[in-house]
């Protein structure tokens, strides 16, 4: 269960990791015998081991056995674990409250019993696929392996016909790895088709894919966008060949995917900082429209505009000068590109220099917009 908006700024106890490994230790040691309630002892010796890993320097400083003891208490005065007697013994039972848990998206929600031992599991069968560096492509057929094959011949005459399809759009890797699509890319490459690559709308979403990108996630993609044209035989040979390297059974790592599907689904939270800002005129007399913080970042759209070029011309500088992302009080809450004025002079400098040695086009306005910056913030600033 998510919570409410007031409820992201909320802070978990510090203790929170310890009263997770608690809930886990007993819902798993309960469940495994079919009893609602264990002894001290039972869950001292469930959970230990889980606690020595997670915070040795705690149970060093305070003793083992009073720290589960100081704990467990923590976890019945919030309401997770009861505590009654039976035959003279404590037993201690779950009460169906979870713990709670922040996402990577800021929200704090309900932990789901063994959210992060799966979390880790899965860490530990990504580290040994990258190790290995297991390429699923290895593994899964596909019709470029035979280029003179009929279904190869069907997708070359389609796409003679129709072109490279937007709504087939091949994903592309950060380290130029394709999973799915390879017969797309040799077919577009005989034809000389440009090729269509996924798009992503912000760089938000560049980012949480690139954080999703890991070589489980490539075996998924690359199974499932394919699942149409693979017999059950070839799929259930790639998740072979995956257990073969995670030395678990896929069916082990299913449940783990599966468990921690929203977890991995959850974008992080964006940082932006806000700068003060103060507006300068482009020309004197003029209107100040000029977006400077104090430490010299120029907010690149209203100086762009100022100097009378278009706002898209801002991309031209991008391999030119460091961007940085933030809000000000006169960006309406959206998030603005600032560079330092430092750079953007040596930026626009090299970036005339470049366009003029290889013939491109240089808009007159740039040396205004240097002339500018020089003038504003210092010739030694360049």
């Amino acid at each position: 269960m998510a919570t409410s908006e007031s409820d992201k700024t909320m802070d978990l106890p510090p203790d929170n990791v310890s009263r997770v490994a608690i809930y886990d230790a007993l819902h798993e040691r309960s469940g495994a015998n079919a009893v609602s309630a264990i002894t001290d002892d039972e869950l001292f010796e469930c959970v230990i081991g889980r606690l020595r890993v997670l915070v040795p320097r705690e149970l060093h400083l305070a003793g083992e056995r009073s720290y589960v003891e100081e704990k467990v208490n923590a976890c019945v005065d919030a309401g997770l674990v009861s505590i009654c007697s039976s035959n003279g013994r404590k037993l201690l039972a779950l009460t169906g409250k979870a713990p709670l848990v922040r996402y990577p998206d800021g929200e704090l929600r309900d932990y789901s019993t063994g959210l992060e031992l799966a979390r880790e599991r899965l860490d530990g069968d990504n580290a040994r696929l990258r190790t290995a560096g297991f390429d699923v492509r290895r593994f899964l057929p596909s019709a470029a392996d035979d280029p003179d094959g009929l279904v190869f011949q069907g997708l070359l005459a389609s796409m003679r016909e129709h072109g490279f399809l937007k709504q087939f759009p091949v994903v592309r890797y950060d380290d130029d790895i394709v999973v799915d699509g390879r017969a797309r890319l040799l077919a577009a490459a005989i034809l000389h088709l440009d090729v269509e690559y996924v798009k992503y709308r912000s760089e938000r979403e560049r980012t949480a894919a690139r954080r999703r990108d890991t070589p489980l996630n490539r075996v998924l993609i690359a199974v499932h966008s394919n699942l149409g044209r693979l017999s059950p035989d070839a799929v259930h040979a790639v998740y072979e060949q995956v257990s073969g390297v995670t030395r678990r059974t896929w069916d082990e790592t299913a449940s783990d995917l599966a468990l921690t599907e929203e977890w991995r689904r959850s974008i992080p939270a964006e940082y932006s900082p806000v700068f003060e800002v103060k507006k300068l005129p482009f020309r004197e007399g003029g209107e100040a429209k000029i977006q400077v913080t104090a430490d010299n970042k120029v907010m690149l759209r209203s100086l762009i505009e100022a100097g009378g070029l278009s706002n898209y011309k801002i991309d031209i500088l991008r391999d030119y000068a460091p961007f940085e992302r933030a809000r000000s009080a006169q960006t309406a809450g959206r998030k603005a590109v600032f560079a330092r004025a430092e750079d953007l002079i040596a930026g626009i400098a090299a970036m005339q220099q470049d366009r003029r040695a290889t013939k491109q086009k240089v808009d007159p306005e740039w040396e205004q917009i240097r002339e500018w910056l020089v003038s504003t913030f210092g010739a030694s600033t360049g």
